[in-house]
């Protein structure tokens, strides 16, 4: 308010200095009444302009006022292809990309403690809302829907069969064979004497104990051997049987359809498993409400180890230039893609919203934003006009 009655005050000056000095025949009253002359006229001329710009001058429609409220829409439209041209385009975004270390500049930040900190924080937020989906009863319906369809989809054989022939490639069959061997090793060991216990109270009452323990030590040695012998010799003969079978069973599973039949049964019995699917309801309940529950505490574990793992990322990024030109190639394509794809998109979202607000809204608030400043073009509009006013007098009088 105090600016908007600054330059009034200082037309009102004009005016009054304009009145005293009029008629007077002192030189210096020529020069007071040539400078308050000019000022005024330059004080009511930016009036005019400045007014002129949001409304009406005094309420009077006259041409070319009240520009911005008249002319919002082709403004929006201007501000929307100026934004595209010159900020959107895949030219301008590639090249202030290329110049930029993105991936080192975000592994420094990542590295700090507050760059963890706050990475890790944005994880959580993500996690919460993620997994809070999963607490409404409507998505959970919706999901189980989708995937009671794609269920419906799917051929249980075949699926397994390339499974394992996937597995059979490189030896991966092998592997997972190694580690269930050592597990059947360890479980035999840890079981030794309920398998000895189980063998004597099943033997006739005649039979003497002793007997039982040397013909269960040795039958669990024995098996013991094998099982040892198996895991340790990949060139092993059962191994090369296990070759075999797992080939063979690969190949009925896709193709035999004895097994097609089995997957379809299989899959209509976990279909119409009513309590099977409450039970697996249940526990994916239970799982999204305990990652949401822990990313929300202050004290959560998962966040503590984000947070880690996001320190570790930032230290790798940082000591492999390699992938930081990898990184820095993907991140300036994807943008560059973005921008090709969505720019004309983008503009016409900032065109449709300034077409949405209201003329007199928008003018005020425009006005609201600049007013200081355009008070200021008044007050030097007067002081500009009453020097060109002393100009011109100096003129006259030579």
């Amino acid at each position: 308010m105090t600016m908007k009655i600054l330059p009034l005050l200082l037309l009102a000056l004009m005016a009054v200095l304009f009145a005293v000095t009029l008629g007077r025949p002192e030189a210096w009253a020529g020069w007071i009444n040539a400078f308050a002359e000019a000022g005024m006229v330059g004080a009511l001329a930016d009036w005019f302009a400045v007014v002129a710009l949001f409304r009406h001058p005094m309420g009077i429609p006259i041409p070319h006022t009240a520009i911005i409220p008249r002319r919002k829409d082709e403004i929006g439209d201007n501000l929307a292809r100026f934004v595209a041209e010159h900020f959107l385009h895949p030219e301008v975004v590639g090249r202030r990309l290329a110049s930029v270390n993105l991936a080192a500049n975000a592994a420094d930040w990542l590295d700090s403690p507050a760059g963890r900190s706050q990475a890790a924080n944005l994880l959580a937020r993500i996690g919460r809302s993620l997994f809070g989906l999963f607490g409404d009863e409507e998505v959970r319906a919706f999901s189980g829907r989708l995937a009671a369809r794609q269920l419906e989809r799917i051929e249980p054989a075949p699926l397994l069969g390339r499974t394992v022939e996937w597995l059979i490639e490189d030896g991966r069959h092998q592997a997972v064979l190694t580690q269930t061997l050592r597990i059947a090793l360890v479980t035999l060991n840890d079981n030794r004497d309920r398998i000895r216990g189980a063998v004597q109270r099943g033997s006739p009452w005649w039979m003497p104990g002793f007997v039982d323990d040397r013909i269960v030590v040795q039958l669990l040695d024995r098996i013991e051997t094998v099982l040892l012998e198996l895991s340790l010799d990949p060139d092993h003969a059962l191994r090369r049987d296990f070759d075999r079978w797992a080939q063979s069973r690969a190949t009925e599973l896709q193709r035999s359809r004895e097994y097609r039949a089995w997957g379809e049964r299989l899959k209509a019995d976990l279909a119409e498993n009513e309590a099977l699917r409450d039970y697996l309801a249940g526990l994916l309940k239970a799982f999204t409400e305990g990652i949401r529950d822990d990313l929300a505490n202050p004290d959560s574990l998962l966040r503590s180890e984000l947070e880690r793992l996001v320190g570790s990322f930032a230290a790798e990024l940082a000591r492999d230039p390699d992938m930081q030109l990898w990184v820095d190639g993907w991140l300036r394509e994807a943008a560059v893609a973005l921008v090709e794809d969505h720019s004309d998109a983008i503009a016409s979202l900032i065109s449709e919203t300034v077409r949405s607000w209201d003329a007199r809204e928008t003018s005020r608030r425009v006005e609201a934003a600049i007013g200081t400043d355009l008070q200021y073009i008044r007050i030097n509009g007067t002081l500009v006009g009453g020097l060109v006013g002393l100009l011109i007098h100096a003129v006259k009088i030579m």
